[in-house]
């Protein structure tokens, strides 16, 4: 019976650390890009394509840009950085109506 319960041990606590360690609901955990649009054009362009994907967000002011949170932790921010807009996407959870946000970048912050 000892010789069972050491492997399936081991193999729980590896299990459990591999858990921790990744989240299979999350897409890239950093999606980082500058653009030379202005901040208010990429934010503008974020209304639009929430508004054609029905998704509801929130605004929050940032020094030199905002913040839209979309919910599940899937927050966008906007902002001016020595003479760029810098974007930056930070993934949450992910399901079928928020799977445009990761691809928003390419669209309003090329």
């Amino acid at each position: 019976m000892k010789k069972l319960v050491v492997p399936l041990a081991f193999s729980l606590t590896l299990g459990a650390c591999a858990w921790f360690q990744s989240n299979p609901d999350s897409g890239q955990p950093v999606i980082d890009s500058t653009t030379n649009r202005s901040v208010r054009d990429v934010i503008s362009c974020l209304t639009v394509e929430a508004t054609r994907h029905n998704s509801s967000f929130s605004t929050t002011s940032l020094p030199q840009g905002e913040m839209l949170d979309f919910g599940d932790s899937n927050v966008i921010k906007v902002r001016a950085d020595n003479g760029a807009t810098t974007y930056r996407f930070y993934a949450g959870k992910r399901h079928a109506a928020n799977l445009w946000i990761e691809g928003a970048s390419k669209t309003c912050a090329p």
